[in-house]
């Protein structure tokens, strides 16, 4: 799997993470991304503080997105193919607990760091999107799809939840 597809995931769920949190959007009931979660869960991940919220705010997201979009032969941003998923949490694992700070310092900066990874915006939707088929050629474009869907529904207060079909 190509590093930088891998990276530019990584970076979207810690934004749409961060923006989904109660402290922002309100769309999970989670608070891993803020600094007094770093405070109470450093002492116990000193190592590993990065993944560890990581995999806390992709549970919290992952119950709401399967929780419209249905389980079965389907991906989304907080759970993708297995494959892609140890990819991640292998660089979730490596990188500094405080890389993301600068970028989830506030909602603006979080919201134009999604602008940057959306490239054009699209319609507002809200609930379940399908974007395409899931194709690994293919998964570029299908991120930077989901992107522009998260931006909108935050830009504009509503929540959609962009998916992928396994393909055929």
């Amino acid at each position: 799997m190509n590093k930088d597809v891998i990276k530019q995931i990584a970076d979207l769920r810690i934004l749409v993470g961060f923006l989904g949190e109660k402290n922002q959007q309100n769309w999970w009931s989670s608070s891993f991304l803020t600094p007094s979660a770093k405070t109470y869960l450093n002492p116990i991940f000193p190592r590993t503080l990065l993944q560890a919220q990581h995999r806390g705010i992709t549970a919290a997201a992952t119950l709401v997105h399967d929780e419209v979009i249905g389980v079965g032969a389907t991906y989304h941003l907080f759970r993708m193919p297995e494959s892609i998923e140890l990819e991640l949490d292998r660089l979730f694992q490596a990188t500094p607990a405080d890389h993301y700070l600068a970028v989830i310092k506030d909602t603006q900066t979080a919201r134009e760091q999604l602008q940057a990874l959306a490239g054009n915006s699209q319609d507002v939707k809200e609930g379940p999107i399908l974007v395409g088929d899931y194709r690994p050629d293919d998964l570029v474009n299908l991120i930077q799809q989901v992107s522009a869907g998260y931006l909108a529904a935050f830009q504009n207060d509503v929540r959609c939840y962009p998916f992928m079909r396994e393909a055929a």
